[in-house]
């Protein structure tokens, strides 16, 4: 167990650097990581070492894809179900968590969290089947708030965008993570309730924020 722990944390740690442009041997190597791991990866085909940069192969990616998958949605549950907000032991939890959840748990999480496609930090979470299937054999505790009826309230759990400037905008009315959202009318236009503001809102930005219903 702790030998495939390892392995998949080597593959997750080459695959981060990558995503965020490092992907020279040396930039990696300062990490928790050895020379010979990455040669084992080569040889095993999950990696490509050319001119001193590495590269993940075509089965490395697909696996590296599942790994940071799993990670990242067990940051969102953590996060968000489970309100643990110190980074640090988020963090470590979900470095733990990830290596215990198998294809069937991990597209229940995801389902539950209505299907998030960033993690707490705004980092990329590669679908699942369940997201193209959009399964709903367990009810999903997070909704979009276009989702939501009249008089219905929820707390908004995350910002589903990668538009930096969508996040601002609402950042500077008072939407964001923690608070709390009622839907006043939905037509002809969505009019939310919030902090003792009332507002209009497009539908498309409605459909980025998510949130979790007041029961």
């Amino acid at each position: 167990m702790e030998k495939d722990k390892r392995y998949e944390e080597d593959i997750e740690l080459i695959g981060v650097h990558l995503e965020e442009g490092r992907v020279k041997i040396e930039d990696i190597l300062d990490h928790d990581i050895t020379q010979e791991e990455i040669n084992s990866l080569k040889e095993k085909g999950i990696v490509t070492i050319d001119s001193g940069r590495v590269r993940l192969t075509q089965n490395g990616s697909e696996m590296y894809n599942l790994i940071i998958r799993r990670h990242r949605l067990a940051e969102r549950l953590l996060n968000d179900i489970l309100t643990i907000k110190d980074e640090s032991s988020s963090e470590a939890h979900a470095c733990e968590f990830e290596h215990f959840l198998n294809t069937d748990v991990t597209e229940s999480i995801c389902t539950l969290l209505g299907h998030p496609t960033t993690c707490p930090h705004g980092k990329f979470i590669p679908p699942g089947e369940c997201c193209s299937k959009k399964k709903r054999e367990i009810e999903s505790v997070v909704y979009s708030l276009d989702s939501l009826d009249s008089g219905e309230s929820g707390r908004v759990i995350y910002i589903s965008t990668h538009d930096h400037s969508i996040i601002d905008k609402l950042s500077s009315m008072g939407i964001m993570p923690g608070v709390n959202i009622r839907i006043h009318q939905k037509q002809p236009a969505i009019v939310i309730l919030f902090e003792e503001t009332t507002m209009s809102i497009d539908t498309e930005i409605a459909r980025e924020i998510y949130v979790k219903k007041e029961r």
